[in-house]
């Protein structure tokens, strides 16, 4: 199984290194991102990468939903529905779990609830009234 991470600009790429820097290199990992040589030039690549790849399923990690990243891999899905799934918002926590997940998982569906899962529960806000208390507190002791 692979994982693709697809963006606008160098994104993908960097997620990518951000990985190998605390997780080590994977295989099992690669990156596409749309530049400035258009979409004909991504849609092109997107294809080739994906023949490369074989039978293998693969779960493509989207930057946003409705971007031409997003829409190559929509379409891809749509004539390949058992080899490939999607998820949108990609983020580092999301690739780092299911990056180190994704050579003892061989269940497609599995792989994508986690980083479904993964992805909710890494999205966290800080609030001021927090940060407040956590600074008074500190003065305390």
């Amino acid at each position: 199984m692979r994982i693709l991470v697809v963006s606008h600009g160098e994104l993908a790429s960097g997620l990518i290194n951000s990985y190998e820097m605390i997780a080590g290199e994977n295989p099992q990992l690669d990156s596409l991102s749309l530049t400035n040589a258009g979409i004909a030039n991504f849609t092109q690549k997107f294809m080739e990468k994906l023949d490369s790849y074989g039978n293998e399923k693969v779960l493509i990690l989207c930057d946003i939903k409705g971007g031409s990243p997003f829409n190559e891999s929509y379409k891809y899905q749509m004539t390949h529905p058992d080899r490939v799934s999607i998820i949108c918002g990609v983020n580092l926590p999301i690739l780092i779990e299911v990056g180190m997940l994704v050579t003892s998982i061989d269940d497609l569906d599995v792989l994508y609830q986690m980083a479904l899962s993964i992805g909710k529960q890494s999205i966290e806000g800080i609030s001021k009234e927090i940060v407040q208390e956590e600074e008074n507190e500190e003065l305390e002791f």
